[in-house]
């Protein structure tokens, strides 16, 4: 029970911190340690308390969002912010005993093909839903802008850097 009281509190820290730093960046299209708190909640606490820390950002993101507010999307867009956290979980079994270098290609990867699901799935939900076709949606997420391409790359780095950087602080409470 202690321990379940432990991660409800880490849980908050993370909403807390990925809801400010969304804030702050929303200038930044595509760019936010969201994803990477998603992943870092399933790889320490597992997939279901990931999974909780999506609901909770994309409750609060998706509803008191500068941009405004879409009830269709919304279910779809907390859906997809758990393939972060099944990322995380199934990474954190993985490298037990593997050089840093080995860790960092991996959490790139993981970074990568995660951010590359959730947009595949978000864009294509955004085509139905507001164009009536898939092909539609996923064209948009790379036209005009390469926004797709941005939110994939800053998150292939952005999670071996902070996974790394964070591990021994993140160990310690667990």
């Amino acid at each position: 029970m202690a321990n379940d009281k432990k991660k409800l509190v880490f849980v908050a820290l993370l909403v807390s911190l990925a809801l400010a730093t969304n804030y702050v960046l929303i200038s930044v299209p595509n760019i936010k340690l969201m994803d990477f708190v998603t992943f870092l909640a399933g790889k320490t606490l597992g997939f279901t308390w990931g999974a909780v820390t999506a609901t909770l950002i994309w409750l609060v993101y998706g509803t008191i969002n500068p941009y405004g507010f879409s009830a269709s999307i919304l279910p779809v867009l907390i859906v997809s912010e758990m393939f972060y956290s099944v990322a995380g979980n199934l990474i954190d079994n993985k490298l037990s005993g593997r050089s840093s270098k080995e860790k960092f290609f991996i959490y790139g990867i993981a970074g990568l093909l995660s951010t590359l699901i959730y947009d595949i799935a978000t864009n294509a939900a955004v085509g139905i839903l507001f164009y009536g076709s898939i092909i539609t949606g996923l064209i948009t997420m790379n036209f005009p802008f390469p926004m797709g391409l941005v939110h994939e790359l800053s998150n292939a780095i952005m999670f071996p850097s902070l996974s790394l950087a964070l591990e021994p602080y993140v160990k310690f409470l667990f």
